[in-house]
């Protein structure tokens, strides 16, 4: 698994995902703004998936539990494997350009790409966390949905936690649309097709070095 290590972690934490209890949206997670996609350089698009995190999963409103033995003490002040999914769906403009006179849908032309990173131990303190993720700029020049800014259709981002998915207000855009059913769709097609675009959106730290930052450093054993 991609995955980041905090450095100012000293201590091991034990908690399992039994531990684990629904909570509202947004009560543990949230999105701290819009995912954004920028021309990071002429070989690089960056994206990034700004995220804050409210609370521990067991403080929350329905949970608040207490540890009964050692094994399963956790530190409130931390979250263990905390995996950040993002989907990206461009529409290939140089396609659409070309089968114009047939008037297809424009789902006709969706691509979808997707990628994730696994944070080992995460620290909730409510401040800005970023994810960050790189797609070639070639193959976004390739596909003309790259001129003087980028086109993308819509994201999905799905945080969880012990494997527990933390659920989120404004984990979806698709366009300008807003109907749940919509939107729940467009994610389906997102999982469904992004498959076989699978290794061109990787995280940002396993290309460059200078976005270790505070947030942590890879653990390569785990990276995928």
């Amino acid at each position: 698994m991609n995955s980041i290590f905090a450095p100012s972690v000293i201590i091991t934490l034990f908690l399992t995902s039994s531990f684990f209890v629904s909570a509202a949206e947004d009560e543990v997670a949230k999105l701290a703004n819009k995912v954004t996609v920028v021309k990071e350089s002429d070989m690089w698009l960056r994206v990034t998936v700004p995220f804050n995190l409210v609370s521990h999963p067991r403080m929350t409103s329905s949970g608040n539990s207490r540890p009964t033995s050692v094994s399963d003490a956790y530190n409130p002040e931390f979250i263990n494997n905390l995996k950040v999914k993002v989907y990206l769906c461009f529409a290939n403009e140089y396609n659409m350009k070309l089968f114009r006179a047939q008037k297809l849908p424009d789902s006709q032309f969706y691509q979808y790409y997707s990628s994730e990173i696994t944070f080992n131990c995460v620290k909730v303190d409510r401040a800005t966390k970023n994810a960050h993720f790189l797609f070639p700029s070639l193959i976004a020049e390739r596909d003309g949905f790259l001129s003087s800014y980028v086109n993308l259709v819509g994201y999905a981002v799905q945080i969880s936690a012990e494997g527990l998915k933390l659920e989120m207000s404004n984990d979806i855009a698709f366009e300008k649309y807003r109907d749940e059913n919509i939107l729940e769709k467009f994610l389906e097609q997102a999982v469904n097709n992004s498959a076989k675009n699978e290794g061109i959106l990787v995280p940002a730290y396993k290309v460059s070095a200078n976005y270790l930052d505070a947030t942590g450093i890879p653990n390569l054993t785990e990276s995928r």
